[in-house]
């Protein structure tokens, strides 16, 4: 059993990043776009991957940047030592459903002590957010009452800190009709099929973080 365990672990370690980790998901007619970053953070570049996955972000403003879990609770930390990973935060473990199914363990919660585990020591990380996305493998009501025409779903907001001063990432959730052809590929296979694959390296992360931890 703590052989395989291990295996587990070493595959976690090793996997191809999750670049694709919802990435079906995009081919249904999704798309979050970012519209501004408010305020401006000079030296800061973000953008959203694969339809309505991930946001990317590519900090060389020389600020720490925390950006906030769903509870408010710090999350990210891009800064001058590298990317760090709040392991008490919520968010990491419930970024590892497309629809945040996932259960946090005991040890996270919005009011629990941060701590911060390091990711990378480089400037540029993507993470999965469930605040750019539609939280439900069924498409809203007016998509399925006319799903051949776009439509506006929401507009979202991520919030985060530049040295501990608020600034919001701001964007857009629109859906655009996919060619006919794509949609002939079974739609609740695609969300199954992109659901399995998982939410990316901080997803990965996490759950080598709690099998090392039933090893202990």
């Amino acid at each position: 059993m703590r052989k395989a365990l291990a295996v587990v672990v070493l595959l976690a370690c090793t996997l191809a990043p999750g670049a694709e980790a919802h990435y079906g998901t995009g081919k249904l007619g999704y798309r979050s776009t970012i519209d501004a970053m408010k305020p401006r953070v000079p030296g800061t570049q973000v953008k959203v991957l694969y339809g309505d996955d991930q946001v990317w972000m590519d900090n060389r403003s020389g600020k720490t940047i925390v950006i906030d879990g769903y509870g408010g609770e710090p999350y990210l930390r891009f800064g001058p030592q590298g990317i760090f990973v709040n392991v008490n935060s919520p968010a990491g473990y419930l970024n590892q459903d497309r629809y945040g199914k996932s259960v946090p363990p005991k040890s996270a919660s919005v009011t629990a002590t941060p701590d911060w585990q390091k990711l990378t020591g480089g400037k540029v990380w993507a993470w999965h957010d469930h605040r750019i996305h539609y939280m439900s493998p069924e498409f809203p009501p007016k998509i399925k009452a006319a799903p051949r025409k776009p439509h506006h779903v929401f507009d979202w907001r991520v919030p985060a800190t530049a040295d501990g001063k608020r600034f919001f990432i701001t964007g857009s959730l629109d859906y655009k009709p996919p060619p006919k052809e794509s949609q002939s590929f079974p739609v609740a296979l695609v969300i199954a099929l992109a659901a399995l694959i998982g939410a990316g390296m901080v997803g990965l992360f996490f759950l080598r973080r709690v099998i090392l931890r039933s090893l202990q």
